[in-house]
């Protein structure tokens, strides 16, 4: 999936991984660093309750996946509530 200036990708075992632009958590690494090369960011092993990721989609600034059990997780910016957590 790709966004403004980043991209976020599912290996074939359920991990996320993602590279590019960070300014607004668009990456799921708690870090504004850019990133040049793909870094994990969850799968499986860790993270999103240990669930393999089936799906990501991106958005300008944010980013949404759906895990094997069906949950929907989202991060970035969410200013006009596109994040879907009920807040600004």
């Amino acid at each position: 999936a790709c966004g403004e200036g980043f991209t976020a990708l599912v290996a074939e075992r359920g991990d996320l991984w993602a590279f590019g632009k960070t300014d607004c958590g668009q990456l799921g690494l708690g870090t504004d660093a850019y990133q040049l090369q793909p870094v994990f960011v969850g799968g499986a092993d860790k993270v999103f309750d240990g669930e393999a990721v089936v799906m990501v989609s991106a958005g300008t600034k944010h980013t949404a996946c759906v895990t094997a059990n069906g949950t929907l997780w989202t991060w970035g910016r969410g200013g006009f509530g596109q994040l879907g957590h009920g807040d600004r």
